[in-house]
């Protein structure tokens, strides 16, 4: 429970808070003018000064009363005592504590010297004492704040969404929040959040690799393999060179050797070729002579001399025997040059077949060394393109091994999902007793207020607890406000079975535009939740929007705590600012 507020300024008249209903009105003096207003009396600020000193942020309205030397003072119920936090509006980066004797084991460790406390342990010791949070979340954890489950009672804007402090709040974070205010276990909603940010990552990654949005480093796994395949082949191809290198000390010799070698095999070649070719006319010539009949050619021949007796003189035969004889002569003197010579050829090509040979051997000798070898600044080449070989291997093992480690982490996020939202479901199923009262409560409110009825419901998605609201009715802004008011309403009167501190505070814009019979509905509606749970509700109002059937009523005029005119200088903090 909040007890009171002050300041070091006594221009501000501090203000007593009592258990129950609790309204600051800002009222119209009776002398005032049409020039007065009940806004800008410093409600708002009240307000802003009690979370102030409750941790929070300095609100920039509040920012010029730092250079006079501010600073207020706040009095609370903790820890079973009561306990003065003072907080100076300049530099209040540490806190004031004023404490009774019973505390000091328990808050000494966090103070120093001079009884101050940094704004992160003050934070702590709230959460622990207000909400049993016995932690603060570190950065970036996603765990429970203790600032923000207080902006869940302290309502300083009227959002649509009641299980909202803002309507930019992230998903996860109302989900975590108000599962915890419900006594849930938040944990899940947090872990959950977490695999859905990281299934998300993974599946983007996912979609650009299939589209060649990423570096290579990222691409499809067959297209992977397939280059790693090559760059092993290509990896043995060359170690298997380095490991048959032989370091010649003189390869410029070989080379030339080799081209020496070349050269006289090119014209051995060419030789046997036209020898081949010699031999090959020679025996052709010698088998047609060998076909010919001689016999046949000389009855031709007897033919013809018995055709020229008639034609031709004793003496002219005579000479044609001679001719004969001289060229059955001359035939067989050409075969026997034809057949040395074919014989010589073919002792020639024997001769040189062989010597092509050894030349061959030869060659493939110092081409295989040349091969195989070569300098020692070839050695070193190659074992540098063998070592970028199997860097590339590497390389493309450790792409494979990413994209194998990102598939199976995305199998990995769906089957722990499956298990956290099962145990979800477990823990909802656990307290669906609790959770249906208080729904219960919340359509009950509802009923009172407008005669409608209004669900708070509660299941499980991918996300861990999922929270809804919804009222039988048109969602204008005052039944959205109303439902704003039964819901923190409905959090406070089950606070025994939830973590709520016993207190709420609103400020006047969550009257804003509501009919005044559901205004009046609404204020006789907090004032009976209050008494019967024994809580405590704070709430900032303008007179004219209290309607005169509860403004006049006992408990109303008793829960007024200060009345603030539009005739007074600077409002309720007593200075313009």
């Amino acid at each position: 429970m909040l007890r009171r507020i002050s300041s070091n300024f006594s221009s501000f008249q501090p203000i007593t808070f009592k258990p129950g209903f609790n309204v600051i009105l800002a009222e119209m003096a009776p002398n005032a003018s049409d020039k007065h207003s009940r806004n800008a009396r410093g409600k708002t600020t009240l307000i802003q000064a009690i979370n102030y000193c409750l941790g929070g942020s300095l609100a920039k309205s509040m920012a010029p009363l730092g250079p006079t030397g501010w600073a207020f003072s706040l009095e609370l119920d903790l820890f079973g005592s009561t306990v003065t936090v003072t907080r100076k509006v300049k530099g209040g980066t540490r806190l004031s504590l004023a404490y009774p004797a019973e505390l000091t084991g328990a808050l000494h460790p966090y103070l120093d010297e001079n009884s101050t406390i940094s704004v992160d342990d003050w934070k702590f010791l709230l959460g622990l004492g207000l909400f049993a949070l016995d932690r603060v979340p570190e950065q970036g954890d996603r765990g429970i704040s203790p600032r923000t489950l207080l902006s869940y009672v302290i309502r300083t804007e009227a959002v649509k969404d009641p299980l909202k402090i803002i309507p930019q709040q992230p998903a996860w974070s109302s989900r975590e929040h108000v599962a915890y205010l419900l006594n849930l276990n938040w944990e899940l909603v947090r872990d959950l959040s977490r695999l859905e940010e990281d299934s998300n990552t993974y599946k983007a990654i996912a979609r650009a690799t299939k589209k060649n949005l990423l570096p290579r480093a990222l691409r499809p796994e067959p297209e992977l393999m397939l280059e790693l395949v090559e760059a092993q082949r290509t990896l043995e191809e060359l170690s298997s060179r380095v490991n048959g290198f032989q370091v010649v000390d003189d390869p410029d010799g070989l080379i030339s050797r080799a081209d020496r070698v070349t050269e006289e095999l090119k014209e051995l070649r060419n030789d046997a070729l036209v020898d081949r070719r010699m031999i090959e006319l020679y025996a052709e010539s010698i088998e047609g002579e060998q076909t010919t009949n001689d016999e046949g050619v000389g009855e031709a021949v007897a033919g013809l001399y018995s055709e020229m007796q008639r034609a031709f003189s004793p003496e002219a035969l005579h000479s044609f025997e001679k001719v004969e004889a001289f060229h059955q002569q001359l035939m067989g003197n050409r075969r026997r040059f034809l057949a040395s010579e074919l014989e010589r050829l073919r002792i020639q090509q024997a001769q040189r077949d062989e010597r092509i040979r050894e030349l061959t051997a030869s060659r493939n000798s110092i081409l295989t060394v040349l091969d195989a070898g070569g300098a020692l600044e070839e050695l070193s080449a190659l074992q540098n393109e063998c070592a970028q070989a199997a860097a590339r291997v590497s390389e493309v093992e450790a792409s494979l091994s990413n994209v194998r480690d990102l598939a199976e982490a995305q199998e990995g996020i769906r089957v722990q999902k499956a298990q956290l939202r099962q145990e979800t479901a477990r823990d909802l199923s656990t307290n669906r007793q609790k959770l249906d009262s208080v729904a219960t409560r919340f359509d009950s409110m509802m009923q009172d207020l407008y005669n409608v009825g209004g669900v708070l419901t509660a299941e499980v998605d991918d996300l861990g607890f999922k929270f809804s609201i919804r009222v039988s009715t048109s969602a204008s802004g005052g039944v959205t406000r109303m439902q704003l008011l039964c819901f923190d309403l409905t959090l406070m009167a089950e606070s025994d079975e939830l973590h709520h501190p016993g207190f709420l505070i609103h400020d006047s814009v969550v009257f804003d535009g509501v009919d005044p019979r559901q205004v009046a509905a609404g204020l006789r509606l907090i004032n009976e939740t209050v008494e019967n749970v024994g809580g405590q509700y704070i709430c900032t109002m303008n007179s004219n929007d209290v309607p005169d059937l509860v403004r006049g009523e006992e408990w109303f005029v008793h829960g007024t705590r200060r009345v603030v005119l539009d005739t007074e200088r600077g409002g309720i903090l007593g200075t313009s600012f």
